[in-house]
């Protein structure tokens, strides 16, 4: 019994892990719903974008459009990351992540830039009049 153990309790580990891993197949399957999805929200919010009816409403938009493609270029690079092990892996997801965060970041940044130079072009107008 304690041999069956010995030789029972590695194989079971290695096949745990083996079945925790995606196959090449399974991950370009992934990456490609993950940038079929992207591109559809990309898409939407790029509409949306277009179809502003003001200039304020337009800033908002293009902060969403930002948003949406920074969102996808993320989850794509997730999906891509799961084909790779440990330390490589969580490698990949740390970079993913500080890409997104920097996207997030500069698109509020230009949102604000945008607001402020409204705001500045809509005081310049009230003072002339």
């Amino acid at each position: 019994m304690n041999k069956f153990t010995r030789t029972a309790l590695p194989l079971a580990i290695v096949m745990a892990l083996a079945a925790c891993q995606e196959t090449p197949q399974e991950t370009a399957e992934d990456v490609a719903e993950a940038r079929i999805e992207a591109a559809e929200d990309t898409r939407e919010a790029r509409q949306d974008y277009v179809e502003a009816d003001s200039m304020d409403e337009a800033i908002d938009e293009r902060e969403d459009l930002e948003l949406a493609a920074a969102e996808g270029a993320y989850e794509i690079a997730k999906q891509q990351c799961d084909a790779l092990d440990g330390d490589a892996e969580d490698a990949c997801n740390d970079q993913a992540k500080a890409n997104y965060d920097a996207a997030k970041e500069a698109a509020q940044r230009r949102q604000e830039a945008g607001e402020d130079m409204l705001d500045a072009a809509e005081d310049a107008v009230d003072n002339e009049y």
